[in-house]
């Protein structure tokens, strides 16, 4: 993971298709590969509550066809699994010199 996927969210705005049919803006704000898989985290661009500014979404990525396709992930165990991973990496980086650097703070 470098500081690319956790940067810039203004410019990783996505539209996506909610259960119901409905079309929100979220920011792509990581990818992660875990046990061979690429998932896609996501967070709403104009959260309606509290409680929905710290949700995260995330999906399986996969390439078929040549396109990139997004799959919501249905295993709880493996959600939770995934999720932990994300929060191990994102710890990673927040604790890195880069992201030190990105901060304005030095040695």
């Amino acid at each position: 993971m470098d500081r690319k996927d956790f940067l810039d969210e203004e410019d990783r705005t996505f539209e996506l298709v909610d259960d119901e049919g409905n079309v929100e803006q979220f920011w792509h704000i990581a990818t992660i590969e875990y046990r061979g898989e690429k998932y896609c985290f996501f967070q709403k661009a104009e959260p309606e509550s509290e409680e929905e500014e710290d949700e995260v979404v995330m999906y399986l990525l996969k390439v078929e066809d040549g396109e990139e396709r997004l799959y919501p992930l249905e295993d709880e165990d493996l959600m939770d699994e995934v999720f932990a991973e994300f929060c191990h990496q994102y710890e990673q980086f927040e604790e890195s010199e880069e992201a030190m650097l990105l901060d304005g703070e030095e040695d």
